[in-house]
């Protein structure tokens, strides 16, 4: 069967509701190769591809209507699977509404493309290193550290007195130890080892200040944004993480911080260890357990603790964006910071539940069309989103 056939036969299937979870699958795998491969656009044979794409989104809706609910997972990624499908071998225009005319009608964006890997490293004389244009090797010496960006892309700092974490934490450096930020920008994301050897991943629109060097009784930073971090053990000298709400004390660990301004709450994930998390100017703290989560809304001192899936929560980190009980709000947010765009609401912000997952590496426009076979229609101006109403 040749490979034309074989995505027919998988068109056919999910079309009828009937296709298994292995052939979904399968399905979002070609997807995502073919959104990696620079080959050329397979052709498949089809004069009514419209009436075919329709014919798909009937049974989706059909199939749900009678399944209810509780498969809305699964029927939400065989409805973005369809589109992405139909998008990349037909090269369909996908389809949005005039908020003044509520009619369907075609409309072309410019490729906006996903983010990468960029950065920009604030010495602490002020001097800046725009990390993405910079070549591997040695960057700059800051109080005996040599910050180096690596042969895989990501901000490293060494000593040259060949100390880890534990020679990091030399008390006669103190006079001389220096602060840096590393910033990464709407659009982009970035890796650094710390001089300790704690492993940080921040997200589009995120930073961190750190000193040069580990000194004291304590290794503290400042978030903003959001960072996952891989806490290096060190019993005697505990790992503090400041963000706008909260502070967070650990001693090795791994969590994932999302403190962004435009979002109405700071939220603390723990995967691996144990923290203590405190609100400052408050007595209110917790010790939360992997797999559970620490909510400080923006106008409260209280925490509030929920079990979650972790895998949803760094779904970034795999270059994937889980839509699982995702707002649209919070969606359009990611989706500002990732491709750099601005979020603009023709009316009402509408109220869908999404489900399932979108890749990270997919140009905007195939997104916004598979946000449209679920339900959220867009129209985009340059370098905007306008949301339209339900």
């Amino acid at each position: 069967m040749s490979q034309n056939e074989e995505l027919l036969k998988l068109l056919d299937r999910i079309s009828e509701g009937v296709a298994t979870e292995d052939e979904i699958r399968q399905y979002n795998k070609w997807c995502n190769d073919f959104q990696d491969s620079k080959a050329g656009v397979p052709v498949i044979d089809i004069a009514n591809k419209a009436e075919m794409l329709t014919e798909i989104q009937k049974g989706i809706k059909a199939h749900e209507k009678q399944r209810g609910n509780q498969n809305r997972l699964w029927l939400k990624i065989v409805a973005a699977a369809a589109v992405l499908v139909f998008l990349v071998l037909f090269g369909l225009e996908y389809t949005t509404r005039q908020p003044d005319k509520g009619q369907l009608v075609q409309t072309t964006p410019s490729v906006i493309q996903p983010g990468g890997d960029k950065a920009v490293l604030t010495l602490s004389n002020g001097q800046t290193i725009i990390l993405d244009s910079a070549q591997n090797g040695l960057l700059a010496t800051q109080s005996g550290a040599m910050i180096v960006k690596s042969d895989q892309g990501a901000l490293v700092y060494k000593h040259d007195n060949g100390a880890g974490a534990r020679g990091a934490h030399d008390n006669t450096l103190n006079d001389q130890i220096t602060y840096n930020t590393l910033s990464v920008p709407r659009g982009g994301k970035f890796r650094l080892a710390l001089p300790d050897g704690t492993k940080v991943w921040l997200n589009a629109s995120s930073s961190i200040k750190y000193p040069t060097a580990f000194t004291g009784e304590e290794r503290k930073v400042a978030i903003t944004g959001e960072v996952y971090m891989e806490v290096a053990k060190d019993a005697k000298h505990p790992f503090i993480v400041t963000t706008r709400k909260s502070e967070i004390r650990v001693l090795g660990t791994h969590f994932n911080i999302m403190a962004y301004t435009n979002e109405p709450a700071v939220t603390t994930t723990l995967l691996e260890g144990s923290i203590r998390l405190s609100v400052p100017g408050s007595k209110n703290a917790v010790v939360i357990k992997p797999g559970q989560q620490a909510v400080v809304k923006n106008e409260d001192v209280q925490i509030d603790v929920r079990k979650v899936n972790t895998e949803e929560v760094i779904a970034w980190m795999q270059d994937l964006i889980s839509l699982e009980g995702c707002s649209v709000e919070a969606l359009m947010n990611q989706l500002s910071r990732w491709y750099d765009v601005d979020i603009a609401y023709a009316g009402k912000i509408p109220r869908q539940s999404l489900g399932g997952v979108i890749s990270r590496k997919a140009v905007l426009s195939n997104v916004l069309a598979a946000l449209a076979a679920a339900g959220v229609h867009t129209r985009v101006e340059g370098k905007k989103i306008i949301v339209l109403p339900d």
